[in-house]
């Protein structure tokens, strides 16, 4: 998320915004918003595409076969991930994997969509390593 917990709870919750939406959002004080129902697509991560890295069925829109969560980082691509924020995504996904316990794949909104997502999850996730030990503890593929 680009911006803040409330900010992100007015977007996906107003009836004008018809073409984003997250599973999930979590603040950096660890509190976890959902948005939408697991078995209900979100479109937090865009469309297929070109330059993309998406190992998943061609023709087949990446939304219809993730779970996203998004993660408060105050419009500071800079913010650093807290240790709240770090163990209740990890949470989440946990959550998320006993619903869905085929998914093998952590991945980044930059490889479904990297024109329009170049940065996410960027250097707050990826260059802290937390995107990575998220994807160890989870024991799931970093992508």
């Amino acid at each position: 998320m680009a911006g803040g917990l409330a900010g992100t709870d007015g977007w996906f919750n107003n009836p004008a915004n018809q073409n984003s939406s997250a599973h999930y959002g979590v603040s950096l004080e660890g509190e976890v918003h959902q948005y939408v129902r697991l078995e209900d697509a979100a479109w937090a991560n865009g469309v297929l595409e070109p330059g993309n890295t998406w190992p998943g069925q061609l023709g087949v829109n990446p939304n219809f076969l993730t779970c996203s969560v998004e993660t408060e980082d105050l419009a500071n691509p800079d913010e650093p991930v807290t240790d709240a924020l770090y163990n209740a995504v990890l949470g989440t996904c946990r959550l998320i994997l006993t619903r869905y316990p085929a998914i093998t794949l952590l991945t980044k909104h930059t490889t479904i969509s990297p024109r329009s997502r170049p940065g996410c999850p960027g250097r707050r996730w990826v260059g802290s390593g937390r995107y990575q030990r998220l994807a160890e503890a989870l024991g799931l593929t970093a992508l």
